[in-house]
């Protein structure tokens, strides 16, 4: 009967023991598959946290839009959202805990077990312990049955609050689409009107300052010449004098044959031997008289006087035919000088000239371009319905495009582009789009996960 006792006892401790083994694995099994599932939740939570951020940052930026109801509701939706993600997470930290309990029991049983083995232990006795392990299994099983169920609870939540997050994720990467073509759309649409003003702003500048040059170099070109024609008049008055002086001299330079004249000659001669006789006589009572002046006798002291004094004249005479030598090379430069501006005046004339007339095909290109640019800006009015009343308020009159009332269009323009892009409706383009069936998401959380890890 012992006997019998020991081999169901036996039968009995295996048959646990296998049930043991089992659960074991069942359990590692259980707790790496929930430590896999735990570090994946962890992982879509920070995501989903840093995404919530980020459409938080979006969500403050649209609220002065016409999302701004939505946005709120979408707020509050992901309030509510992030409320049970901390639900959930309390949740899974106190299944966490439970299992733990749940190995701290099996361990705790395992050493009973080897207690049991160890010591030898009387019937009623190993039926009562055989007893109260059924019943710690009894109660292990449904403990884990319960945590099972709460963890497929957690599961379902949690695809559900992933389906939720991707059709939100969807919508906003829709949305985004959306906004970023038309902002494309509006920045290239601006871009292209301030090359326009700046075209027509750029050639309506480059138009005055070649006007102002050309009146300038006009101007100057007048000066030139009225200063040239003066000049030209005066060296020319100078050369008909030259040449009159020149032909008085070549006549007075002729010597004249003539009887009466050498008769005259002679006479003349007599007459200048006599009167240098009477020169010498009365050059003789001169000298006398400076004796008697000077009281000097001696006419050697007399004559050294003189010719130092001579000395001193010739000395001066040189030095004022120096000074007419220097004033006649002097003349010989400014001459030259003349000349050479004159040679000056004449390249800079034609110079002068070829820049003017550069300048007036200069003018001609940007006033052909002006009027390319206003025809440019003519069409955009029109295309964009503008209304022309601010223009009549201003002028009084039916007007036409020009350069001076160009910067008027341009305003009257940019109210209008201003006034279309704040009608644009977004949300209603944003409602067809999401409405429509054969849309594709573009964007899924694990592939977003997985990039930025």
């Amino acid at each position: 009967m012992s006997d019998q006792l020991d081999q169901l006892a036996t039968a009995e401790l295996q048959r646990l023991q296998r049930q043991h083994r089992s659960l074991q694995q069942e359990l590692r099994g259980l707790l790496e598959e929930k430590k896999k599932r735990l570090k994946k939740q962890n992982h879509l939570i920070n995501v989903l946290q840093l995404e919530f951020e980020k459409l938080k940052d979006e969500i403050r930026t649209l609220e002065g839009g016409t999302h701004a109801r939505k946005n709120t509701n979408k707020e509050k939706q992901l309030s509510s959202l992030q409320k049970l993600q901390a639900e959930v997470q309390r949740v899974l930290d106190s299944d966490r805990t439970n299992l733990w309990e749940l190995e701290g029991h099996i361990r705790k049983i395992e050493k009973e077990i080897d207690t049991l083995r160890r010591n030898e232990v009387p019937d009623i006795c190993y039926k009562d312990t055989i007893c109260k392990v059924q019943k710690s299994v009894i109660k292990l099983e449904n403990r884990l049955d319960v945590v099972n169920k709460k963890c497929s609870d957690v599961l379902t939540e949690n695809s559900k609050m992933r389906d939720a997050i991707n059709h939100m994720l969807q919508d906003r990467a829709n949305f985004n689409e959306m906004w970023q073509s038309m902002v494309t759309h509006f920045n290239n649409g601006k871009k292209l009107i301030m090359d326009l003003i700046d075209q027509s702003t750029l050639a309506y500048d480059q138009r005055q300052e070649l006007c102002t040059k050309l009146s300038v170099l006009k101007d100057r070109n007048e000066n030139d010449k009225v200063m040239h024609i003066q000049e030209m008049r005066e060296m020319q008055r100078r050369l008909e004098h030259d040449a009159k002086l020149q032909k008085f001299f070549d006549i007075k330079g002729q010597k004249r044959l003539n009887p009466e004249l050498e008769q005259r000659e002679l006479d003349k001669k007599q007459t200048q031997k006599e009167s240098y006789e009477r020169q010498l006589y009365e050059y003789k009572e001169i000298i006398e008289r400076i004796k008697q002046l000077y009281g000097e006798e001696d006419t050697e002291r007399l004559v050294a006087q003189f010719k130092r004094q001579e000395d001193e004249n010739f000395a001066l005479f040189n030095y004022v035919n120096e000074l007419k030598r220097q004033k006649s090379e002097q003349t010989e430069k400014e001459l030259k000088l003349k000349t050479e501006a004159l040679d000056y005046l004449n390249a800079e004339l034609v110079r002068i000239k070829q820049l003017g007339q550069e300048t007036n095909e200069k003018k001609q290109s940007l006033s052909l371009r002006l009027k390319q640019l206003l025809k440019g800006i003519e069409d955009i009015f029109k295309l964009l319905a503008c209304d022309d009343a601010p223009i009549l308020n201003v002028l009084s009159s039916k007007t036409f495009l020009t350069v001076h009332n160009v910067k008027l269009f341009i305003g009257v323009i940019e109210r209008r582009v201003n006034l279309i892009i704040s009608t644009i409706n977004i949300e209603d383009n944003s409602n067809k789009i999401l409405a429509r069936k054969d849309r594709v998401p573009k964007f899924n959380i694990r592939e977003s996960a997985k990039t930025k890890h």
